[in-house]
């Protein structure tokens, strides 16, 4: 093994066979990458590294990026970064196949790297079990156009011989189209992939001969052997490997089915944007934070007593107008989105009582944490970047207005109210209720009225009468499930259901007048997040999607998927929107737990907050305001 190829420190051969080496190494700066060394001479180095240039300047979602490239000793070779664990074909290999939410998720984030290679008019090339590794962030795809692009700048004839004697040695994920001599397009991509998860489910391949003069038969003329391949991804898996190319769907095409998706593809252009939300209007005076918490201690000791003032009861029977079913739009958007703007990077840490976790935070923050609970203790912020404050009651859950001029505290009894004009609701005449939720206009408090742990209907407080109604809904015996969110403009709610279609029970999310009579539902949207699920614009909204593993953003006027963000890692959760372009979502994989800021595309620009592993239990609850 040499010492050095370019700039970098070898430090260990990763696996090699007839045409490259891989290679663990240092970079000058001390980072690990890894290395593929090639064993040809290139006929035109320049042609090579222009490729290697529009490889390196894509998105790399859940694939390895590029970090380098050049020639050593004339051969060619590409920099990576190092990504700590085993091949898909290793872990295979050792531990037997993937099962369950793991095959789903593999199958998702392979696919999820192939979309921008193939959108950019490139093709993978060589995908197969041992260019997958299985890194602590989920699966990583390596080697994306590298053997390609150096096929096609390659000098040395006998190199390009040995590359196709190797495909040929393992021809088990080689689509029928290369036997014949086309080149490994798209198409081929996809029959790769395929193979590779139906490996990867059963550790074996679904063309298995027992020679590669077999295997390669299976492949041209053979029917593929899924049994053990369980749904989902079978049935996208089984159209994959069509014999012929143009009978495969694309990538784009497989990826939206895997979420749960129909597979008609338009243009971003061609969706209807709805208008943008009015916004809330402006507070009249700064906020005074002091003077809310002091009003709300008052207000929960006196509900602690057993005192307070009791609204009178007014009651809304449920109406039997009931909307047509809605239709799946069948959309998936394929064109970029613009870079979302990052936040700010953090000014300040904030050091908070009560549990070891730190706010990293800038001024122009446009969210903020304004409360949290752990266990029984309740605090609230005194401004939007200042202290603390315990409250002295137990079991309180704070949520502050939109113009942050009146702190709601709720427990299971009432909710007490502060502000210009304190006053305090009983919810004893409304049985069982939960997630208290502001309007935009601050005008209005939502709850969930449960019977039988199911939504049932919902409670609406008026800031300006002072009175509660209780609009009752037939959500408890019509699949509804999770509770009541506000629509955006205010004038109704949104709701989580399981649906029953073809036999099968799903979750979509179906949307109310204030009059409790349901206007339209989206069967197809996946399990409702809660009553954050709307960005702050109201433009979109973010669900559980429909085949689990990630949160699905969608357009709120036409219910088309936006975006499908993987989550390859146990415990984490949703804490709501940062802004229209990021979500916030806690980060457990390290010994000092996180809270990111998330873009749609799966990246994390900013830390929010940093909990030390032993406070962030399930009684941990965080509650973030926009500021």
């Amino acid at each position: 093994m040499p010492e050095r190829i370019g700039d970098y420190s070898l430090t260990s051969v990763l696996a090699e066979d007839d045409h490259s080496t891989v290679y663990a190494a240092t970079s000058p700066a001390g980072a690990r990458v890894a290395i593929t060394l090639f064993k040809t001479r290139l006929r035109d180095p320049d042609e090579f590294l222009t490729r290697i240039e529009n490889l390196q300047s894509g998105p790399a979602y859940h694939s390895a990026s590029i970090v380098d490239a050049g020639t050593s000793g004339g051969m060619p070779y590409v920099v990576s970064e190092f990504v700590e664990g085993p091949s898909l074909a290793a872990h295979v290999a050792e531990h037997g196949p993937l099962t369950g939410a793991a095959l789903h998720r593999l199958a998702i984030a392979t696919m999820t790297a192939l979309v921008p290679v193939h959108q950019a008019g490139d093709a993978h090339g060589a995908l197969r079990p041992a260019a997958v590794l299985l890194g602590p962030d989920g699966p990583r795809v390596t080697g994306a156009g590298l053997a390609r692009a150096v096929d096609e700048s390659a000098k040395d004839e006998e190199w390009v011989r040995a590359y196709t004697t190797q495909k040929v040695r393992s021809p088990a994920f080689e689509a029928p189209e290369q036997f014949r001599g086309e080149p490994a397009g798209q198409a081929a991509d996809m029959f790769s992939w395929a193979a590779m998860m139906a490996f990867a489910a059963t550790g074996r391949s679904p063309f298995e001969g027992g020679s590669p003069s077999a295997t390669m038969n299976q492949v041209l003329h053979g029917e593929p052997d899924l049994s053990g391949l369980p749904e989902p991804p079978r049935e996208v898996v089984a159209d994959c490997l069509a014999k012929e190319p143009g009978a495969r769907p694309t990538a784009s095409q497989a990826l939206m089915r895997l979420v749960g998706h129909a597979p008609l593809t338009i243009e971003r252009d061609d969706i209807p944007t709805p208008p943008p939300a009015p916004a809330p209007p402006p507070p009249k005076q700064p906020r005074r934070f002091g003077l809310l918490i002091g009003a709300a201690a008052v207000a929960i000791v006196v509900l602690a007593g057993g005192g307070g003032h009791v609204i009178a009861r007014s009651t809304t029977p449920v109406t039997t107008r009931v909307a047509s079913a809605a239709t799946a739009p069948g959309v998936s958007t394929v064109s970029a989105s613009a870079e979302p703007t990052p936040p700010p990077e953090p000014t300040s840490r904030v050091k908070v009582p009560g549990v070891d976790m730190t706010l990293l935070e800038h001024p122009s923050d446009v969210t903020t944490l304004t409360a949290y609970r752990k266990g029984e203790d309740t605090y609230v912020r005194n401004g939007p970047l200042g202290e603390f404050t315990k409250l002295p009651s137990k079991n309180g859950e704070p949520v502050l207005s939109p113009d942050g001029r009146t702190l709601a505290v709720f427990t299971p009894a009432a909710v007490a109210f502060t502000g210009d004009r304190p006053f305090t609701v009983s919810l004893e005449p409304y049985g069982t209720t939960e997630r208290p939720t502001w309007s935009r206009d601050g005008k209005q408090l939502l709850l969930t009225a449960l019977s039988d742990g199911k939504p049932s209907g919902f409670v609406l407080i008026d800031m300006a009468t002072q009175r509660a109604t209780l609009v009752d809904t037939d959500d408890e015996t019509t699949g509804g499930e999770v509770g009541y969110a506000w629509l955006p403009d205010g004038a109704g709610v949104a709701v989580g259901y399981q649906p029953e279609r073809d036999g099968k029970t799903g979750h979509g999310v179906r949307f109310r007048g204030l009059d409790g009579a349901e206007r339209k539902s989206m069967h197809w949207v996946g399990e409702m997040y809660g009553r954050r699920m709307y960005s702050p614009s109201g433009r979109h909204f973010v669900t559980y999607c429909p085949s689990g593993g990630t949160f699905c953003v969608w357009d709120s006027a036409t219910g088309v998927r936006l975006a499908s963000i993987g989550i390859f890692y146990e415990d984490s959760f949703l804490s709501g929107w940062y802004d229209d372009a990021h979500l916030i979502v806690a980060d457990p994989r390290e010994k000092t737990h996180k809270i990111v800021a998330m873009d749609l595309r799966g990246r994390s620009p900013r830390v929010l907050a940093e909990i030390s592993a032993k406070d962030d239990t399930d009684d941990l609850l965080l509650y973030y305001t926009r500021s």
